[in-house]
C-alpha cells in the first residue's frame, strides 16, 4: 500500500498536537488515522475531503476524551491496543499482530539464543558423551602359522642328441695299374659317367646321402654400415634467382636458337588469327643441368603458351649456374618469340 506523503502526515500530526492529544497516544492515533486516509485515497476520495471527515470524527472533544480514557485505562492496566481498537472490529488481523508482537519478539530472541548456544556447545557435548578410547581398551590378536619352504631341484635337462654326420655318396674308382694280361682280374668295371654325376669318386662304393650341402655356422650379428648417417636429414637445395655464373644452354645462344627454329611449330589457331608476340617461359635449371617445373609465366594464347613449354621441356641438359664455384639450382626465364613471316 502506498504511504501518505510526508507533508500530509505532518498536517495530521500538527492537528493532533494542536488539540492537546496525550503524547503517549500520538504515535498510535497518527498511524491509525494515516492508514484510514490511505485506504480512502485508494477508494478515489481527495485528501481535502478525507482530512475534513477526519477533523469531524476526531474533533477536539473526542481527542480530549481519548486522552482521559487513556489515563484511566493505564490506571486499569489496559493495553494501548485496546485503546486503538476500541469500538472497532478486533477480529481484524492487525489487532492480533499488535497484541502478540511483544511475545513473538521474546520467543524469537529466546529461540535464536538457544540455537546459537547449541551450535557452540555441540562439539563439547559430543566429546563428553563419546570419550576417546584408552590404549588398554584396544586388543590386537596376531596369529603366526609356520610354513615349511622346500626348495625343489629343477629337473635335469635331457642329454643332447648327437646326430650322425652325413655320409657322402661315393662310387668306387681306383687308380688303374698297368699289368700283364695274365695277372689282370676283372672284378669290377669302372663307373660310367652317369654314376659320377650324382656321386664322388672313392675307393669303395657307399650308398650315402645325396645332395649334401655344407651349412656354414651362423655369423654373429655385426652391424652393417649404413650409407647415410642416422638422424641426418637430407638438405634441400636452395633455389637462386641471381647467381655469380648464370646457367647456359650447351653450345651457347646460337645453338639454342637453332634448336628452337628446328623444333618450334607455329600453332594453327594462332596463325589463322594472326597472333604473334613473345611467350615468357619460367623453369628451373637444377644443379645437374636438368630442366624442371617449366611453366608459361606470360603468354599470348591460341596454343602458343603450350607449344613454348613443350619445346623447353625437350631441351637437353644445360650447364648449371654456379654460386661461389658450386653448382646450384637457378630459376630462369626464357622469352620465345612467335612471329609470322
Amino acid at each position: 500500500m502506498k504511504r501518505l506523503q510526508e507533508n500530509r502526515i505532518d498536517q495530521i500530526s500538527k492537528y493532533l498536537q494542536a488539540n492537546k492529544l496525550d503524547p503517549e497516544l500520538l504515535p498510535e492515533i497518527l498511524d491509525h488515522l494515516a492508514c484510514e486516509a490511505e485506504e480512502s485515497l485508494w477508494d478515489g476520495k481527495p485528501f481535502e475531503q478525507i482530512y475534513r471527515d477526519m477533523v469531524k470524527t476526531a474533533d477536539a472533544q473526542t481527542l480530549l476524551n481519548l486522552s482521559v480514557d487513556h489515563q484511566n485505562l493505564l490506571a486499569m492496566e489496559k493495553s494501548l491496543n485496546d485503546i486503538v481498537f476500541e469500538n472497532r472490529n478486533k477480529s481484524y488481523g492487525a489487532y492480533d499482530l499488535r497484541k502478540g508482537y511483544g511475545q513473538t519478539i521474546q520467543r524469537s530472541v529466546v529461540m535464536g539464543v538457544a540455537f546459537f548456544l547449541l551450535l557452540v556447545m555441540f562439539p563439547k557435548l559430543y566429546a563428553r558423551l563419546t570419550p576417546d578410547p584408552k590404549p588398554e581398551d584396544i586388543a590386537y590378536i596376531v596369529e603366526a602359522t609356520p610354513v615349511d619352504i622346500v626348495m625343489e631341484e629343477p629337473p635335469a635337462p635331457p642329454p643332447a642328441r648327437e646326430e650322425p654326420a652325413p655320409v657322402p655318396k661315393t662310387v668306387k674308382s681306383l687308380t688303374p695299374e698297368v699289368l700283364p694280361d695274365s695277372k689282370v682280374e676283372m672284378e669290377e668295371l669302372p663307373p660310367v659317367v652317369e654314376d659320377l654325376e650324382s656321386a664322388q669318386p672313392s675307393t669303395a662304393t657307399v650308398d650315402g646321402t645325396d645332395n649334401i650341402e655344407v651349412i656354414a655356422p651362423p655369423v654373429a650379428n655385426v652391424p652393417v654400415a649404413k650409407e647415410t648417417a642416422v638422424g641426418v636429414e637430407k638438405r634441400e637445395e636452395k633455389e637462386f634467382v641471381h647467381v655469380e655464373q648464370s646457367p647456359q644452354y650447351a653450345g651457347g645462344n646460337e645453338a639454342m636458337a637453332a634448336f628452337l627454329r628446328k623444333n618450334l611449330k607455329y600453332p594453327r589457331p594462332a596463325s589463322q588469327a594472326g597472333v604473334q608476340g613473345k611467350v615468357f617461359v619460367q623453369f628451373t635449371v637444377g644443379s645437374d643441368g636438368k630442366i624442371e617445373n617449366a611453366t608459361a609465366l606470360k603468354g599470348i594464347g591460341f596454343g602458343c603458351d603450350e607449344e613454348a613449354v613443350r619445346v623447353v621441356k625437350m631441351m637437353k641438359d644445360w650447364m648449371p649456374g654456379k654460386q661461389a664455384g658450386v653448382p646450384v639450382r637457378v630459376r630462369f626465364t626464357l622469352p620465345i618469340a612467335f612471329q609470322l613471316d
